[in-house]
């Protein structure tokens, strides 16, 4: 496929998702399994004339969405000292957010808590009255939506969801909180990705190359109660609905 068509492809996906895209951001979400430069890609978006946008860093719906996100990490989701990365994803990430759109959240957790660190944070959010997305409900203004979970030790995305759309989505998450260094080891592991995105995928290789740190053991008790969590919610889910692709270290919320 030539330079042209990779372009246009990328530039309709997109506006699949309501998202109109400038040249930073097309260089870096441009679906292709080779690299190209930013100055390549503007040759050929000028010389075709193809629709980019400028870029606008004073999206205010979408800023107020991440300042929101920002502010939850800080003050709440830091507090957890198992939960090891927060990222931001969907529609903010991809910095198109309507007014009317939720706040996409994707948490990974220390080895062996996952399951008991998401029902300890479903309850803190209620106690503290965190407006949150609910299951089977529509979203909601600025709702925040922990539809993606993983523990430590299974970062990578199942070989049945090595898509396009999630090789769009890696490129495009934005990391609000990376301890132990575990946002390194997630692009590491991920790198299928490359093939649907290498511009962008090379890019958060060349960034994210920070020093390893040690890793730390779970007692056995947190190991059980963990566990004891995992049967709990996932019986719970069951009986609201079909479950989607949930495991003992992964849980996938969205489509």
């Amino acid at each position: 496929m030539s330079l042209l068509n990779k372009i246009k492809k990328t530039i309709n996906y997109a506006n699949q998702f309501g998202g109109k895209l400038n040249l930073r951001q097309l260089q870096w979400r441009l679906l292709t399994d080779k690299k190209y430069s930013l100055n390549q890609i503007t040759k050929i978006v000028t010389s075709y004339r193809l629709q980019v946008t400028s870029y606008d860093k004073n999206n205010i719906e979408n800023n107020k969405k991440i300042k929101l996100a920002k502010e939850l990490v800080k003050y709440h989701l830091s507090k957890f000292k198992n939960i090891f990365m927060v990222g931001l994803t969907g529609s903010v990430a991809a910095e198109n957010a309507k007014k009317n759109e939720d706040i996409d959240l994707f948490i990974i957790c220390k080895k062996n808590t996952m399951w008991l660190t998401r029902l300890l944070l479903r309850i803190y959010i209620r106690v503290h009255n965190i407006h949150h997305r609910k299951f089977g409900q529509k979203e909601k203004p600025n709702d925040f939506c922990f539809n993606l979970w993983m523990d430590e030790s299974n970062i990578v995305v199942p070989q049945k969801k090595q898509n396009q759309k999630n090789a769009v989505d890696i490129v495009m998450m934005k990391v609000l909180l990376n301890k132990n260094n575990i946002y390194k080891k997630f692009i590491n592991q991920n790198d299928w990705a490359k093939k649907y995105v290498a511009n962008g995928y090379g890019k958060l290789v060349i960034r994210n190359m920070k020093r390893e740190t040690r890793k730390e053991k779970t007692s056995i008790i947190i190991k059980v109660l963990n566990y004891i969590a995992y049967v709990g919610q996932i019986t719970y889910i069951r009986l609201k609905g079909p479950i989607k692709f949930i495991n003992l270290t992964q849980a996938f919320f969205h489509k």
